[in-house]
């Protein structure tokens, strides 16, 4: 099934600038060792990264941020490509949150970290239990 969109999001499937892959094709490059960093660095024990301060600890949202488990997008496609772009890049006019999110979340990202927080979020927003799929 693939990932929802708020019906207001502008958001086109993206390409991936350094791989060049489009929407989840991209994908096919997560490793379980990306996922695994990238929830280290979500929840604050790799790269000064506080993501989990505005997204929470389990991901799903507070009043500052949206939940990323859930499948639904404001800012992305959803793809694994989308998600790197958005923290890449940041979210300068939040849709439905009060305050905007910086590049790399405020964090100080490399790439091989960027890509793997992107992972650890792709994977999230796909499991059954998060979507409320049988």
């Amino acid at each position: 099934m693939p990932p929802k969109r708020d019906s207001t999001s502008s958001a086109a499937p993206t390409t991936d600038t350094l791989s060049g892959l489009g929407g989840d094709k991209a994908a096919q490059s997560i490793t379980p060792a990306m996922v695994a960093l990238g929830d280290s660095i979500f929840h604050g024990k790799v790269g000064n990264s506080l993501c989990f301060t505005c997204h929470g600890p389990e991901a799903r949202g507070s009043t500052l941020a949206p939940d990323l488990t859930s499948g639904r997008w404001l800012d992305t496609d959803g793809s694994y490509s989308g998600i790197v772009t958005v923290i890449r890049s940041g979210v300068p006019t939040p849709k439905s949150h009060p305050n905007p999110m910086p590049p790399s979340g405020g964090g100080v990202l490399s790439e091989p970290m960027l890509r793997s927080v992107a992972a650890y979020v792709y994977q999230l927003s796909r499991r059954k239990e998060n979507r409320g799929a049988p």
